[in-house]
């Protein structure tokens, strides 16, 4: 069988989307559409893998660094079959079969593309083109086949007549072609339309005028092969892949109470008998262990979560590592690069950020912890703050391991509670605290005798 190569149309500005974000970078379950495509393609054995970049060329060439892909640039949105053309010097002297879809149908998958390829090779057709059967076709281009089940025409919705308008198999845009006619055809058409652009779908009445050969492979699953012109298409493939999200979850053993309700992006990973309660939102690249409860509205956001974690409701964490049996929240927020070891525990309306917390460490309610770097099994009382900012500059905190910090003490960073030590609760430390000493920073106590009953006095008179 002859290699295949592939070419992915990737230049659009996507105009009906009416973003300033060019098509083939639009977010579709926490990564780029383009992104997608990619990962499918590099699941099936194509090479060379051509990208036709147009709109956004400067994004679409940094992120296209991540994959071993050529880059072909076309200067003028021309059109699909233009497109083609632009890649044809990256494909260099390569002859095999070249496999051309999109970057916005993100959700065909590898399975699907390789089906298509192998019966195109099957067959030897000159071209074969991905179709699918739907309900309603209206607006799609039909596939008329003849007695022998090829490919005689593909007639566009507006050109119909009403019995080829009854046809319901469409053409999704995703062929897989013999180079030489597919380059030779390319040479032959015209940009005879309104829009004045060239058509890869010439292509065919080009290869059949010829009496070439042109096949069709049914996707089966019509969602599988839908394209994304509009938000309102873009959201329909938004729930589409997040259910393949779930599914892949569940297979692998964790629990989603509520899966519709839930927000999970392609790259989480999830461990074994983990809990994802409804609302939560679970983002970027982030990996949970096992055993783990994630409550109700929580968000996790490009994080690592180790195993038998709790983060109860309304918790934010994102940009940080959690330990093995951490337990945080409900409406704790941590965060940029906070590290929460193992059996640390964060308490309600805690706040932490830029810190690192050391084993068995508790962070009481109220509390906040910024540019901290807080040792083994300390214990920061309820309302406790480090002042880490000073108007121009951010500071550290050391607090050394075993050190007990008081309720609404606050500490004026930079300073060190030495290891053990003790901050009464109400001080104001601004200096170093030596290990296993006793901070206290309060003024006087006074009593007034009988205040109470001369103020109610007053307050009668």
């Amino acid at each position: 069988m002859s290699p295949t190569g592939c070419v992915i149309l990737a230049a659009g500005e996507g105009i009906r989307l009416k973003s300033k974000t060019p098509k083939a970078l639009q977010p579709l379950c926490g990564k780029p559409l383009i992104r997608h495509v990619l990962d499918t393609i590099g699941q099936i054995e194509t090479a060379p893998v051509v990208v036709v970049i147009g709109a956004g060329r400067q994004q679409m060439t940094a992120l296209l660094q991540d994959y071993e892909v050529q880059v072909a640039h076309q200067p003028e949105l021309l059109g699909t079959g233009h497109a083609v053309m632009c890649a044809q010097q990256a494909l260099g002297d390569f002859s095999g079969d070249i496999l051309v879809t999109c970057a916005d149908i993100p959700l065909v998958r590898a399975a699907t593309l390789q089906h298509l390829i192998d019966e195109h090779q099957r067959s030897e057709a000159a071209a074969t083109i991905l179709t699918t059967v739907c309900d309603d076709p209206t607006g799609y281009g039909r596939i008329v086949r003849n007695q022998q089940g090829l490919v005689q025409a593909i007639v566009e919705h507006k050109d119909a007549d009403e019995q080829i308008r009854q046809i319901n198999e469409i053409n999704t845009s995703i062929y897989c072609f013999q180079t030489q006619p597919l380059f030779a055809a390319l040479r032959s058409i015209t940009p005879d339309n309104v829009q004045k652009e060239y058509y890869l779908t010439d292509v065919i009445p080009q290869l059949l005028a010829q009496q070439l050969p042109v096949a069709a492979v049914v996707a089966e699953d019509p969602e599988e092969v839908m394209g994304i012109n509009t938000r309102a298409q873009q959201a329909a493939a938004e729930q589409l892949a997040r259910q393949r999200v779930h599914q892949r979850l569940m297979a692998e053993g964790a629990t989603l109470i509520d899966p519709p309700s839930t927000f999970i992006d392609d790259q989480v990973t999830i461990g074994r008998d983990t809990v994802i309660w409804p609302g939560a939102f679970i983002l970027g690249n982030t990996q949970i262990g096992d055993d783990c409860t994630i409550g109700g509205h929580v968000l996790i956001s490009n994080c690592q979560i180790g195993n038998g974690v709790q983060i109860k409701h309304c918790s934010v964490v994102t940009d940080s590592r959690v330990g093995d049996g951490v337990q945080i929240g409900p409406f704790a927020h941590i965060r940029d690069e906070t590290t929460i070891q193992q059996q640390g525990r964060i308490g309600s309306f805690a706040e932490v950020v830029r810190s690192n917390l050391g084993p068995g460490t508790t962070d009481k309610h109220f509390s906040y912890l910024g540019d901290a770097e807080v040792g083994a099994n300390v214990t920061v009382g309820a309302g406790a703050i480090t002042c880490n900012y000073d108007g121009q500059t951010k500071h550290k905190t050391i607090i050394e391991d075993g050190a007990f910090v008081g309720s609404d003490a606050a500490i004026v960073a930079p300073v060190t509670i030495g290891k053990s030590a003790y901050i009464g609760a109400g001080s104001v430390i601004t200096k170093d605290v030596p290990p296993g000493a006793l901070a206290l920073v309060r003024g006087q106590q006074e009593n007034i005798e009988g205040w109470a009953d001369q103020q109610k006095r007053r307050d009668t008179s």
